[in-house]
């Protein structure tokens, strides 16, 4: 698949600030027939550039607590450590970085509490060598 091209980053940018966005309006905003736009539109589903479609849940507004877990692990463990962190419901994203840490996870969960929980569970997983703990404050979410 060719990588994507100038009106398909524009049509992907008005996904993302509506994914409810109707073809129509999309095509009359890149100056394409529908019919262009909705194959272009599932040429990027097939090609995995649009993965899915979904919502942006506010968690603190939900009542829930967010977190980031600083993950430092034994060398090169990363890629097994990874998908244990996954396989929990309150983990949103784990990332590996470079520098003093080796990962980084954010959580949502209910309370403090099940953070605490959550931190140990991580703490116990083979190759982890440490966990911080670093709760959320405060977000200034990014407005479209």
């Amino acid at each position: 698949m060719k990588a994507p091209d100038q009106i398909d980053r524009q049509i992907l940018a008005l996904l993302k600030q509506d994914g409810r966005m109707p073809l129509k309006t999309i095509a009359g905003r890149v100056g394409l027939a529908r019919s262009s736009v909705q194959e272009r539109i599932a040429r990027l589903e097939a090609s995995g550039v649009i993965r899915r479609y979904t919502i942006e849940e506010d968690g603190q507004a939900a009542g829930r607590v967010a977190a980031y877990l600083w993950i430092r692990t034994e060398s090169a463990i990363c890629e097994r450590v990874a998908p244990k962190l996954l396989e929990l419901p309150e983990i949103l994203a784990c990332r590996s970085i470079a520098g003093e840490l080796d990962m980084v996870a954010h959580v949502e969960a209910e309370d403090p509490q099940r953070i605490a929980e959550i931190r140990a569970m991580v703490a116990c997983l083979e190759g982890v060598t440490s966990v911080e703990t670093h709760l959320v404050l405060r977000d200034w979410p990014k407005t479209r």
